[in-house]
């Protein structure tokens, strides 16, 4: 197991969690699980545009995804 972190747009760690990482060379995207996606806080707003906030972001703020 590794820890991996989600940092904001600035680099800095909103938050993070224990999790096992696979890597498949047939993938060139990142796949998150929903266990872990819960874990670092993430709430989807659109997953087609990438949108998401983070559960300490007031309920008005919109990520974009990297």
């Amino acid at each position: 197991p590794c820890t991996i972190e989600l940092l904001d747009e600035h680099g800095r760690p909103l938050d993070s969690a224990r999790c096992k990482i696979i890597i498949d060379p047939h993938l060139d995207e990142t796949l998150l699980s929903d266990y872990i996606i819960d874990e670092l806080g993430i709430t989807v707003i659109s997953f087609r545009r990438g949108l998401w906030r983070h559960r300490s972001d007031p309920p008005d703020s919109v990520r974009h995804s990297a």
